[in-house]
């Protein structure tokens, strides 16, 4: 914010250097020619153009385009007359692109003949010259605003990438801890993989013991059923004796 105010302040500085004097002339409104100001600045048209609306807007005056001018007709102006005048005010970008600036044109045409125009003259000039410091104020204004919308802007991207950043590394600590909790099941596992393993080993050594229990084994059964074989022969034999 307080590079906002700074801006503010050089953009009133810079404007007010830029500022032309107001000059005196004349102007044609409809079929009169009648007293006119000019000011010329070294500004944008429609910032000017604008700037004057709000002027006059400020001024609660009621304003409508009549002979190429925004015009408050018999209204009481202060500052200018306190009976009702008329009020013209043009604003135009004259010039070529390149050395293009614009002109303000203001005059005031009454139908009351008791009003000093010499008076009328000088207030119109006085108004006029007050819009100078409201131009720089404005525009100033206008940046403000643009760049408080900026900051606003800003300040909302950077929550957004904040949440972001929360969000992801709330993410990121929740992907480490299940990395931890998968770290402590290969543990697990490792140690149930060893155990498994001494287990292998015993089973195949009981395995080792019982084939060679088995070979043994096997030889008696052989020598048992050579045992029976004769014994039955010879039983067979004498049965047939007896016969």
């Amino acid at each position: 914010m307080k590079k906002i105010v700074t801006l503010v302040l050089a953009l009133l500085t810079v404007a007010g250097i830029n500022a032309q004097n107001v000059q005196e002339g004349s102007t044609m409104v409809g079929s009169l020619t009648v007293p006119a100001f000019t000011l010329s600045v070294q500004k944008d048209a429609k910032m000017v153009q604008n700037a004057m609306n709000q002027r006059l807007k400020d001024a609660k005056l009621k304003t409508k385009n009549s002979d190429g001018y925004l015009a408050a007709m018999e209204q009481v102006i202060e500052g200018v007359s306190a009976t009702p005048i008329s009020l013209y005010t043009k604003v135009e970008e004259q010039g070529k692109k390149k050395d293009r600036i614009t002109v303000v044109t203001v005059c005031a045409i009454s139908s009351d003949l008791t009003i000093d125009q010499n008076v009328l003259k000088a207030n119109v000039r006085s108004w006029l010259e007050g819009f100078i410091p409201y131009i720089d104020k404005y525009e100033a204004l206008q940046q403000l605003e643009a760049q408080q919308e900026l900051l606003k802007k800003a300040e909302k991207i950077q929550k957004n990438a904040a949440n972001d950043v929360a969000s992801l590394e709330k993410s990121i600590a929740s992907d480490q801890k299940k990395i931890a909790d998968k770290q402590k099941d290969i543990e697990s596992y490792r140690a149930k993989i060893k155990d498994c393993e001494k287990d292998i080993k015993d089973l195949e050594q009981n395995i080792d013991k019982n084939n060679k229990k088995k070979a043994d084994a096997d030889k008696r059964l052989e020598e048992a059923n050579k045992g029976v074989q004769e014994a039955q022969a010879e039983v067979d034999k004498y049965r047939a004796q007896t016969e």
